[in-house]
């Protein structure tokens, strides 16, 4: 079986379950909808929210919001402000419900391809992405909405997402990247150095019986530092 054979299995089986799903996790109260990726079979939202760096008073855009975390817990416990967005208008309208479901009301949900609807005034400290990071040829046609979460024919929606973001970034602003162990860190360090930037490993680790090491990187624009 190939690899993209096991993570379109994944997906089908993500939606194999009674929706909504209703989860307590860091202290929130949240609901999964279909259509968005389940939590149980995909667990890098936790590792994130429990590794982000220090986030109190920063202004946070999160691209690909799924269900709402890390960014609704982010801006429950000290975030300045949060913008959160997604193309499928499944999961902006289930982060909304979740934003309102706990009472966050520093968070604005916006249905966008990446930064296609973000201002180009608007300025974070922190652009952040757990990006769909399972690679497919440049030719790949998706058989759903969903399999776009997960699967990036010829990393053109990461090429995207690192040329573009920083020009969303404060002076001392960081793009942060979430992308795991066994995808194309080549092809990663070739769309780098296009766009002449640096890349700082912050964290990584996993969990019991979970196989992908997650891994979050720093980047920036070379000369200005992590």
């Amino acid at each position: 079986m190939t690899d993209l054979e096991q993570i379109r299995m994944k997906l089908k089986r993500s939606q194999q379950h009674t929706f909504p799903l209703y989860l307590h996790e860091f202290g929130l109260d949240l609901t999964v909808n279909e259509g968005v990726l389940s939590p149980h079979e995909f667990q890098s939202w936790r590792w994130y929210t429990e590794n982000f760096p220090p986030f109190v008073g920063k202004r946070i855009l999160e691209i690909g919001c799924g269900f709402g975390l890390p960014g609704l817990y982010l801006a429950k416990l000290g975030a300045l402000s949060l913008v959160a967005c997604d193309i499928d208008p499944r999961a902006v309208a289930n982060t909304l419900e979740n934003a309102a479901r706990n009472g966050i009301d520093n968070v604005e949900v916006i249905e966008s391809d990446i930064f296609s609807k973000i201002p180009p005034r608007r300025k974070f400290d922190f652009v952040f992405w757990n990006c769909p990071s399972d690679f497919a040829p440049d030719d790949y046609i998706y058989s759903d909405d969903l399999e776009r979460g997960a699967i990036d024919p010829g990393y053109k929606l990461l090429s995207r997402f690192l040329s573009e973001g920083p020009e969303f970034l404060t002076e001392s602003g960081s793009i942060l990247l979430g992308f795991p162990s066994g995808q194309r860190d080549d092809l990663l360090s070739e769309i780098l150095l296009a766009n002449d930037l640096d890349s700082v490993l912050l964290g990584s680790g996993t969990y019991p019986h979970v196989s992908p090491i997650y891994r979050l990187f720093s980047i920036h624009k070379r000369g200005l530092g992590a």
